[in-house]
């Protein structure tokens, strides 16, 4: 279903109360968000002004908290001018919420501006982003925002108020005895410079009468955490001897000569083999056992010598923890999808079935299988045949990763032309150029490279996922671009599919990508239903099931699938 039918079915909807009405609103918040904003066509005046018709209607029938629950929902993609106009003018909390985290254009919010009350006007004072027009349209409003505006004849209270003779007289007989109060007797209005005078007395004897506040205990050192990283230098001997932080007394005296012995600290053969040869390492693994940095830790360093004499000295290096690929062992969290591969695999089955129907009478429809059908209802047949087949690709996605996560074997691996996989898949996007394909696509692929041994389908799926995942995020106009390549690893080697991030994905941790509930801005339709973070997760679990992984660097996403060796080549081809 599309906005124009969505739109058209909510404003015809009947007036409801309740949790229907709870629905009907945010129908109507979502569809103003998403159709009237500036980066998008123009919505039509009639639509929009029956839309807030309709959530204005609604409003009294939604508690305050409901409607700032709407607000933090919609978070930064409150960028519609009619919808922030709209939150500003309800309550002062519901419109500071909307005033903090709105999205608009610098001239969008000046023109705004005299629409908002004093108090979503001094919310957009407090925050940083805004532009000079609207910074200086705040300015213009100043004499009238900040200015105290209640007015009383005097600082005391109404005359009425004040105990006469006869009251005092009681209230002296029957008052019980205060022990220790300072009493400040009411005096009668005070006008012009006598009540300056009067306000100043006051704050004096306020003063005088205070007693002192005790000055608070001092909190107790919090521990810092563990650094995570950190730079070291050893002498010749391998000995650290020099850490830029964290705990020395963890770290200093540790050595890269020896290989470590099981259960104990030390580096891997690689780093042991690296100082006997007085070579550069990368990446080499070293183990601490107890304290705050223990652990498994990844070291890469350089030698360095005497510039005179040529003599070794040692090494100077980084150390880090290791990526979420490198640990042999998952850590510990809940699965792909949050929920139990068996409890996924029923859900998934138990939506498909409905939903294999409701495509089958879509289709009937579409085609006129049952008897010629109207435009009208052929198109919307279409329609919901195109969203029902995302839903089922969907589905499916689910169930490979129920059944990933399960630890189910792939199917019997067999050698596949890695290029021609590759240029395959690519090519099938590159044919949807006339489809709205957001995203132009351009991998360039190293000559004479050796086949994949993977399950054929499983690696397709993964090729497939990881071009749709970036596709979808990629601005409109801007190339998906990468490159494919052997990289040697021992006697067999792997393939290297890397592909460059999106200018919408720079500068995100490798955490924030793989949040199953993390989800790019995106304006393709065949992108990824379930999010950026849940498919980059399934390539990783469909990767790691075949011996390779899928890196997550500063600038690229690298798929590294094993390749077949020359052994393995002719055991298949003979």
């Amino acid at each position: 279903m599309r906005f124009n039918d969505l739109m058209l079915t909510v404003l015809a909807a009947d007036d409801p109360s309740g949790p229907n009405a709870v629905t009907l609103w945010r129908q109507c918040v979502d569809l103003l968000a998403q159709q009237d904003r500036a980066d998008r066509a123009p919505m039509a005046a009639e639509e929009k002004s029956a839309l807030l018709d309709r959530l204005s209607g609604l409003r009294p029938k939604l508690s305050e908290a409901q409607r700032i629950a709407t607000v933090v929902e919609l978070g930064r993609r409150l960028r519609s001018t009619a919808l922030v106009s709209f939150f500003g003018s309800d309550r002062p909390s519901i419109a500071a919420a909307a005033m903090a985290r709105a999205e608009l254009p610098d001239d969008a919010w000046a023109s705004l501006l005299p629409e908002l009350t004093p108090t979503a006007r001094g919310v957009l004072r407090g925050r940083r982003d805004m532009g000079p027009a609207t910074r200086q349209g705040l300015e213009a409003f100043g004499p009238t925002d900040l200015v105290l505006t209640t007015a009383r004849q005097d600082m005391v209270g109404d005359p009425a108020l004040l105990l006469t003779g006869e009251m005092a007289a009681v209230e002296a007989d029957g008052a019980p005895e205060m022990r220790s109060a300072t009493v400040t007797p009411l005096r009668p209005p005070a006008r012009g410079e006598d009540q300056i005078r009067n306000l100043v007395d006051r704050i004096a004897q306020f003063t005088s009468t205070r007693r002192p506040t005790p000055e608070p205990a001092p909190a107790p050192e919090e521990t810092r955490p563990a650094a995570r990283a950190f730079a070291f230098e050893t002498d010749a001997a391998g000995v650290i001897l020099w850490i830029d932080q964290g705990p020395r007394a963890a770290l200093i005296g540790l050595s890269l000569g020896e290989a470590v012995m099981e259960g104990g600290s030390g580096p891997d053969g690689h780093v042991a083999g690296a100082f006997a040869r007085r070579s550069a390492f990368r990446n080499g693994r070293f183990s601490i056992v107890g304290g705050a940095m223990d652990g498994e830790w990844r070291l890469s360093a350089t030698p360095f010598f005497d510039p005179r004499s040529g003599r070794f000295q040692g090494y100077r290096g980084q150390a880090r923890r290791p990526y979420l690929h490198e640990v042999a062992t998952p850590p510990e969290s809940p699965p792909i999808t949050g929920l139990s591969a068996d409890s996924l695999r029923q859900l998934v089955h138990e939506l498909r079935t409905p939903l294999n129907a409701i495509l089958g009478f879509a289709e009937i429809i579409e085609q006129e299988l049952f008897g010629p059908a109207g435009d009208a209802y052929r198109d919307m047949a279409g329609k919901i045949a195109v969203d029902a087949r995302h839903l089922l690709t969907a589905f499916d996605d689910l169930d490979l990763a129920a059944r990933a996560s399960r630890g189910d074997e792939p199917a019997a691996p067999c050698l596949i032309d890695s290029a021609h996989l590759v240029m395959q898949v690519a090519a099938r996007f590159r044919e949807q150029s006339g489809a709205a394909l957001p995203a132009p696509l351009d991998i360039a692929i190293a000559p004479n490279l050796p086949p994949l041994l993977i399950d054929p389908v499983q690696g397709e799926r993964m090729v497939q996922h990881l071009f749709r995942t970036l596709i979808s995020v990629s601005p409109a106009g801007e190339a998906v671009t990468g490159a494919c390549w052997m990289r040697p690893d021992g006697a067999q080697g792997r393939i290297v599919l890397a592909v460059d991030r999106p200018s919408s994905l720079v500068g995100l941790e490798e955490r924030q990508l793989l949040d199953p509930g993390y989800g790019a801005d995106g304006e393709w339709a065949d992108g990824p239903l379930l999010g950026i973070g849940f498919s980059l997760r399934l390539i990783r679990s469909l990767a790691s099931s075949c011996g390779g992984g899928l890196e997550i660097e500063s600038g690229r996403l690298l798929l590294v699938l094993p390749a077949a060796s020359a052994a393995n080549d002719a055991a298949d081809l003979g």
